[in-house]
């Protein structure tokens, strides 16, 4: 038995605990099962996955999608908690404020009634390394929590929380297959296909084929560009291959397109994106970039066809021309919905709506994409992003709002946007608009992560040292919390100090 199946007979055990204990408080409850969950991708997808699982069964619920579960959050939910009897779900957060819904939600002994499906470190938690930590927050709180790391499983790789809510809606009920989909769809929009050519790792490998098998899911091999940037800019400022004469040159790679004869505008004048080129054109790109390459760089086909070529997950049910075939495209519209205050949309499309709702979405994707446009070039024209020793950091001032502040964070750091140290981790800052706070999400590159960089642990450990009595963390390479406005330099300055120490370590 491979190592990933043998944690997920682990899991699973956990995993059907939970059920049972959910089943027969349904027999108690007298108003629909609340489900809590995060705005992003993964989040959606999770709670898409458990709602249409319960709509199944014919178990009333009702989702609730939250920009982030932080301590006033959690104490509003504890009013109706008291008020009601009910089974509250936290799906996409929750590990990460384990103590506050302990404390809030849990203050009566009722072990039943709440269940926390997270794939974030656990709170108070540094890294995986704290194997007796992990194992003893395991052993307190199991009856009502599933992360992967209770499994020796990493959830920043190898799981997200649309996969935990797959396995458990698995449990629920074997038919349920069918929904892997959705739990590789959250997994993508977590960026867990980190494996080589863009391939999975750990239990999504395992959900991957079952959405395979099921007949939901077939991978395909492409090109390894940006899908959303006109693809001469892709080609010119990829990081994952260098073409001497073309990198970080968008007019000779143009040129070098257009000899091929590749038209870069649509019929409507629109510059074209690798989405746009057919199976004819991806080929003959293809293969002039390693005849280019083989001269240029002196090396073997075989070895740029590794770094050329990805594993790309389409959605067989889907119609073939849909601009939610290709799974990273419908994780970038779960994620556009969520970010845009549009999450319903995004549930009721991850469920399954083809009709009105998914035409209103694909407007809001739209204005999503020129509102991501708008912000990069307004950061990079004006030159916003600052400098210190050890980190980054920009505000995203009256331009870049709380909603989106981790979606530019995080294409500065994978899309290789000029002006951006990849060295450093990152820091956005954007201004919430009901609160005098600020909204910060991290990003680090993997290969500074692989070096010794935690953000999780970083935020966590600044807002100790700024005495910040905030909820933060996250993964390594992702993380985030708020701060008040006149905290904020010495935040970023106590970030600056933690970075350091992770360096030096």
């Amino acid at each position: 038995m491979s190592k990933a199946r043998e944690k997920l007979k682990q899991l699973n055990k956990d995993l059907i605990d939970i059920k049972n204990t959910m089943l027969n408080n349904i027999k108690e409850i007298d108003t629909p099962i609340q489900i809590y969950t995060h705005l992003d991708a993964d989040g959606l997808s999770s709670g898409a996955i458990l709602g249409k699982a319960l709509f199944r069964e014919n178990i009333p619920f009702q989702i609730i999608v939250l920009r982030q579960l932080e301590k006033t959050e959690i104490k509003k939910i504890s009013k109706t908690f008291q008020e009601s009897n009910s089974i509250y779900i936290f799906t996409d957060f929750g590990s990460g404020q384990y103590l506050e819904i302990e404390k809030e939600l849990k203050s009566d002994g009722n072990h039943n009634l709440v269940i926390i499906l997270d794939h974030h470190l656990p709170q108070t938690v540094s890294k995986k390394e704290d194997i007796n930590l992990i194992e003893k927050i395991y052993r307190e709180t199991k009856s009502w929590q599933i992360n992967p790391y209770f499994f020796g499983i990493d959830g920043s790789i190898e799981v997200s929380s649309a996969g935990l809510c797959y396995y458990l809606a698995k449990c629920l009920n074997n038919n349920n297959l069918d929904l892997s989909s959705i739990a590789i769809t959250g997994a993508i929009g977590d960026i867990q296909n980190q494996g080589p050519n863009k391939s999975f790792l750990g239990l999504n490998t395992l959900i991957l084929e079952d959405a395979k098998d099921s007949g939901v899911v077939e991978v395909v091999d492409d090109l390894n560009f940006s899908s959303i940037k006109p693809l001469n800019e892709a080609i010119a400022y990829s990081t994952e291959i260098i073409l001497p004469g073309l990198t970080k040159d968008v007019n000779k790679t143009l040129i070098f397109l257009q000899s091929l004869g590749i038209l870069m505008e649509d019929s409507k004048g629109n510059i074209r994106t690798l989405n746009d080129l057919n199976k004819d054109e991806k080929k003959k790109v293809t293969t002039a970039i390693i005849e280019y390459a083989s001269i240029k760089l002196d090396i073997k086909p075989s070895k740029i066809i590794d770094r050329l070529i990805i594993k790309r997950y389409l959605l067989k049910n889907e119609e073939f021309n849909s601009e939610i075939r290709d799974i990273a495209d419908f994780s970038n519209l779960l994620n556009a919905c969520g970010r845009t205050y549009n999450a319903s949309l995004g549930i009721a499309i991850a469920m399954g709506d083809r009709k009105d709702v998914f035409q209103k979405s694909k407007e809001v994707l739209k204005q999503y994409k020129y509102s991501l446009l708008n912000s990069l070039n307004w950061l990079l024209e004006n030159q916003k992003i600052e400098q210190k020793e050890n980190i980054q950091f920009y505000f995203g001032e009256d331009i870049i709002p709380e909603n989106i502040i981790g979606t530019i964070t995080s294409m500065l750091v994978f899309e290789n946007i000029r002006g951006m140290d990849n060295t450093k981790p990152i820091f956005g800052i954007a201004k919430r608009v009901d609160e005098n706070v600020y909204k910060i999400s991290a990003r680090a590159h993997e290969k500074i992560v692989k070096q010794g960089i935690n953000l999780s642990d970083a935020i966590r450990e600044a807002c100790e040292l700024s005495n910040l009595d905030v909820l933060g963390g996250g993964h390594p390479p992702a993380a985030g919390t708020k701060v008040p406005v006149d905290k904020i330099e010495i935040f970023l300055e106590n970030c600056n100090l933690v970075i350091g120490k992770q360096l030096k370590k």
